[in-house]
């Protein structure tokens, strides 16, 4: 059983980065980003939508068998779209709702709603709120309340570096129950080490590994700092409290979805029980999914 604990999907792009220029999309995976053009996801994808079903076929060719939705401001909120496929394949996903958090007088009210509308999770965008709206802000103490009460996930991805740690250890120190899943593997590469991945002292903070091989993607596969990295936390936290995650589709840029899989699958350095544990078990269990059907790998006409 294999989850991939950290990718995308979305209906339209609609969204904003951090100095508020917008993100429009131009067609065959190129995204306008003020007045520069690049490619934000495959080219074969022309309309530059990011179906859920193309997602599946990738989870079904690679031999997965669920994802965990987590959302973006890069590409705008996709909340309607993401309890539309939850609806039409719930075991295949856990979907993150994605509330506006610069406004926080309002957004309290509004995570209410999406949780009554059946969201189990909630993203936060850390990097955006940087120097906008600290994480240990007042009037995000409800909802923090409401999460650990009712056992909903917390997605976060920090900022680059250690700089919003102290600001996530008040959240922590107040509601010591609520369940985490820090992103991007706490930027390792980016000088997230060791602040971010110290969190995960904490009972119910794990972190996932999506975006891993964008982090390391200078060396190509098989990513071996990328390894390495994995070992390090491995030893610190314990393989138990490491998941693993893809960043579908936006690594695809650069290399396939089984690389995503493979450096980890095919790394010698890792028992096959702490494989399995990252590799699925730990987000079965985090996540809550029941019992996710088991999926078979389809051979590739290259291997014959």
């Amino acid at each position: 059983m294999i989850i991939d604990a950290h990718m995308h999907i979305w209906k339209r792009i609609k969204g904003r980065v951090r100095n508020e220029q917008p993100v429009q999309p131009v067609g065959s995976g190129k995204i306008r980003i003020g007045d520069q053009e690049m490619l934000g996801m495959p080219a074969s994808f022309v309309d530059c939508s990011a179906l859920a079903e193309y997602v599946l076929a990738e989870f079904d060719a690679a031999g997965v068998s669920a994802g965990v939705v987590v959302q973006e401001y890069l590409d705008g909120p996709q909340n309607d779209y993401l309890l539309e496929v939850a609806s039409n394949y719930p075991e295949r996903f856990f979907m993150h709702a994605l509330p506006n958090f610069f406004e926080p007088d309002k957004v309290d009210e509004e995570v209410g709603n999406l949780f009554d509308q059946g969201f189990k999770g909630l993203k936060v965008c850390g990097g955006h709120l940087l120097g906008k709206v600290s994480l240990d802000d007042r009037r995000f103490f409800p909802i923090w309340e409401r999460m650990e009460n009712e056992g909903l996930v917390l997605s976060v991805d920090f900022s680059e570096g250690e700089i919003q740690v102290p600001e996530f250890e008040n959240v922590m120190k107040l509601f010591p129950n609520l369940k985490v899943a820090i992103g991007h593997f706490g930027m390792p590469s980016r000088g997230g080490w060791p602040g971010q991945l110290e969190l995960c002292r904490h009972k119910n903070v794990y972190v996932e590994c999506g975006g891993i091989i964008w982090l390391y993607r200078s060396e190509g596969y098989p990513f071996d700092s990328g390894r390495d990295a994995l070992r390090s936390a491995g030893l610190k936290v314990g393989y138990d409290k490491i998941m693993w995650g893809s960043d579908w589709p936006r690594t695809m840029v650069d290399f396939t979805y089984r690389q995503s899989l493979d450096f980890i699958l095919n790394d010698e350095g890792i028992g096959s029980k702490d494989k399995t544990a990252i590799l699925g078990a730990n987000a079965a269990k985090f996540y809550g999914f029941k019992k996710p059907r088991s999926v078979d790998r389809i051979p590739l006409i290259t291997e014959g």
